[in-house]
């Protein structure tokens, strides 16, 4: 369906953006429409609406016609192209020099985007996303729609709630960004400090009984502080791939991001043996050549850079950030995601369009219900608590377990997310939902699965 590109300027170019339609299984006890969103940033929504047997649960498909879309600057709808075999990771810089080459580099990838994607690449925020929304409400003619976000796309939830609170049914915020958050020394210790806890509750389970964890006795915080300090001398490579020699950087993101998520903590022991027992690396070896294409779709930092403000002075403050983030997370020491977050949106030439502010909820907002985890590295139980104050009738259900998606992880969450949008009746205030034990029968998500080369390109933090 078409929209303006620029929503300041309604009858200005447009846009086509791509829109898909379930309808409810059962029409007679039809309930209304249901949108999602699931986040990322650059999570489309089309082909999830084909494959939402595996999202959702039957009754909500049963009752509800579901509409997922390509949010804009997202394959399907117009995309954010840039050109391939270059980087918008932001370097770890040891000197001002080095910094101020991040800066010029970061900046130049963003015109080569631009002239690559054309005026969406100036219009992928999340305000500009939430217009879209409205725009499909009302082309499918439906009075209020109910409205699931997760992750990355709650800011399209909250900013929709402000803006159109008499359009809202129902509303669920699952992982919450704050978007008045305005410190990033904030941002980035509120992530470390969870990741340094989860891979403590990994340490701890592992050294529990029934485990069955390789690692036996050994404390696992020590044996990372012995591969860092390995990583940082260049002597491991990600098991199975030794052209891509792990940096300190890189192995914390690697623990990170899979003790972030309990179902993955028995591959994770397998992975720490495999590193442990890995003879030096010595010299990388090169990868096979290939030819790249002309330009590849990265929507990330187009949509993230223009919803976050982020000012940052110099390297000094950097510098000072960045110890920040040692001191919250002693041992893990890094969190590649919140630096990618950060750092990675200075010096862009990239205009930020839907900045953090405090929230504004107007008179007539609908009761809506925020579900978190309460170990959630992508996004700390902290950020949905500040949520939830700042909305007048807001309802937060925590999962008492570590990971993102608690729906999906949770039958108790899954029960009361499904209650709330079927019924719009809320959990009591304060309610949780139990931790879901850790099972060596979880997917085999391990060991040589696990030892894949990450791609910083495509790999959004607030992805499921």
């Amino acid at each position: 369906m078409g929209v303006p590109v620029d929503w300041s300027r309604p009858d200005g170019p447009g846009i086509e953006i791509a829109v898909a339609r379930r309808k409810a299984g059962d029409p007679a006890r039809r309930v209304g429409t249901l949108v999602f969103n699931l986040g990322g940033p650059g999570i489309g929504g089309v082909r999830e609406t084909v494959n939402a047997a595996g999202i959702f649960s039957p009754e909500l498909l049963e009752r509800f016609d579901l509409v997922g879309f390509d949010p804009r600057g997202v394959p399907g709808s117009p995309p954010v192209l840039c050109p391939a075999g270059t980087s918008s990771v932001p370097d770890n810089p040891a000197t001002a020099e080095e910094y101020d080459r991040m800066l010029a580099r970061l900046n130049a990838y963003d015109k080569a985007c631009r002239e690559l994607s054309g005026p969406v690449f100036d219009h992928a925020d999340s305000e500009s996303t939430a217009r879209d929304v409205e725009a499909v409400r009302a082309a499918l003619g439906e009075r209020t729609i109910s409205l699931y976000t997760l992750s990355y796309g709650t800011l399209l939830g909250q900013r929709y709630a402000e803006l159109f609170p008499h359009r809202l049914r129902a509303l669920v915020l699952e992982g919450n960004l704050d978007h008045s958050l305005r410190r990033p020394v904030d941002f980035l210790t509120a992530r470390a400090r969870t990741s340094e806890r989860t891979f403590r509750m990994f340490g701890d389970w592992c050294r529990g009984p029934g485990s069955g964890c390789s690692l036996g006795g050994q404390d696992p915080a020590e044996l990372l502080d012995g591969l860092m300090a390995r990583a940082a001398r260049g002597e491991i490579h990600e098991p199975g791939v030794p052209e891509f020699v792990l940096t300190p950087e890189w192995l914390a993101a690697r623990i990170d991001s899979h003790a972030a998520d309990q179902s993955f903590w028995p591959p994770l022991d397998d992975y720490l043996i495999a590193l442990r027992d890995q003879a030096a690396s010595g010299a990388a070896r090169a990868p096979e050549p290939t030819e790249p294409p002309e330009s590849v779709e990265n929507p990330y930092a187009a949509i993230f850079c223009s919803d976050f403000r982020w000012p940052i002075r110099d390297f000094g403050e950097l510098s000072r950030i960045r110890d920040a983030v040692r001191r919250a997370a002693p041992h893990l020491r890094w969190t590649l995601t919140g630096w990618r977050d950060v750092a990675g949106c200075q010096g862009r030439d990239i205009a930020v369009r839907n900045p953090q502010r405090p929230y504004r909820f107007r008179p007539g907002t609908p009761p809506i219900l925020l579900v978190n985890g309460r170990h959630d590295v992508a996004t700390p139980h902290e950020f949905a608590v500040t949520v939830a104050r700042r909305i007048p009738r807001g309802t937060l259900l925590t999962y008492e377990g570590v990971g993102h998606w608690t729906y999906d992880a949770s039958p108790c969450a899954r029960a009361a997310v499904d209650r709330y949008l079927l019924t719009l009746a809320l959990p009591r205030p304060g309610a949780t939902c139990p931790a879901v034990p850790v099972t060596a029968e979880d997917p085999p998500t391990g060991g040589e699965n696990l030892a894949r080369h990450p791609s910083a390109e495509t790999s959004a933090p607030f992805r499921r």
